[in-house]
C-alpha cells in the first residue's frame, strides 16, 4: 500500500507539471468495505468496487444490514456504473439501480454520446433526455474529485444522474480536514457536493495519494439524521 501511494503521487506531479502532457487519472482496481451509520444506528455495510470490464470500467456498490438488522431489513441495494475513461470527462455507459435479492431492473439508464441521447427505463416508464456534456453519479463522482485534484481545481458545475433525470449540481474542494480512520487520524481532501433546488448534500473526502477512494462520505439533509460510510478496510488489485 506505501509502495502505491508513492507510485500514485507521482504520478499525480508528472500528470500536473510536464508541459503539454494530458492529464488523465491513473485507475486501479479495488474493493473497499464501508461501515454505514444513520444518525447513532450502524445497520449494514457497503461494499464498493471499481474494476475493469470489457474495455471499459465497472464501479459497483452493494449494501447489506448486518446483524439483528439482517432479520428486518431483507433488501440488499446493488448499483452499478459502467464508463470509458477519456482524456476529458468519463464517459458513462450505463448505470443499473435495483435490488440483489431481486431479478427484476428497477431502474436502469444507457447512454449514447454519438447521438447525445439519454435513455432511462424507471418504474416501467421509458424516458429521453438529451445529452450536451459529462454526466456523473454517486459513483463516478469520485473520478470527477481525482481529476479535479489532479487539475488543482476548487470547483467544479456538472449534471447528476438522480431518479432518471439530469440535475445541475456543484463540486467543491473546501481544504485539508482530519478524519478518523479505523481508529487512526488521517488528513484528507474535503469535498463537498451540492445541488440545485435541494436542501441536502454530500461531503466526501480523500487522501491526496489515493484520489479515487472516498476514506468518508456524509450525507446532510436538513430536519434528518445524518447518514456516513466510513472505509473500515481495502484490497488493492493489479
Amino acid at each position: 500500500a506505501r509502495i502505491w501511494r508513492t507510485s500514485a503521487g507521482l504520478l499525480l506531479a508528472l500528470c500536473l507539471y510536464i508541459p503539454g502532457l494530458q492529464a488523465e487519472i491513473p485507475l486501479r482496481a479495488f474493493t473497499a468495505t464501508y461501515a454505514l451509520k444513520i444518525g447513532s444506528l450502524s445497520p449494514a455495510t457497503a461494499e464498493l468496487s471499481l474494476e475493469p470490464f470489457e474495455k471499459m470500467w465497472r464501479w459497483r456498490l452493494i449494501t447489506q444490514a448486518k446483524g439483528i438488522y439482517a432479520v428486518f431489513i431483507r433488501k440488499q441495494p446493488y448499483s452499478e456504473t459502467l464508463f470509458k475513461q477519456t482524456a476529458s470527462d468519463p464517459q458513462l455507459q450505463s448505470i443499473l439501480i435495483t435490488d440483489d435479492n431481486k431479478d427484476l431492473r428497477q431502474e436502469y439508464a444507457s447512454f449514447d454520446w454519438e447521438a447525445g441521447q439519454m435513455q432511462v427505463l424507471r418504474k416501467g416508464e421509458n424516458l429521453q433526455q438529451p445529452l450536451t456534456e459529462g454526466v456523473y453519479d454517486y459513483q463516478s463522482i469520485h473520478l470527477l474529485a481525482a481529476d479535479m485534484q489532479l487539475r488543482e481545481q476548487q470547483s467544479r458545475n456538472l449534471l447528476f444522474y438522480y431518479k432518471g433525470n439530469l440535475v445541475g449540481s456543484e463540486l467543491s474542494y473546501v481544504g485539508d480536514e482530519s478524519v478518523e480512520i479505523n481508529g487512526k487520524q488521517t488528513l484528507a481532501r474535503l469535498y463537498l457536493h451540492t445541488f440545485d433546488d435541494s436542501l441536502y448534500e454530500l461531503r466526501y473526502y480523500y487522501e491526496a495519494s489515493n484520489p479515487l477512494l472516498p476514506l468518508l462520505i456524509e450525507r446532510l439533509e436538513e430536519d434528518e439524521s445524518p447518514s456516513t460510510l466510513t472505509l473500515q478496510k481495502v484490497d488493492w488489485r493489479s
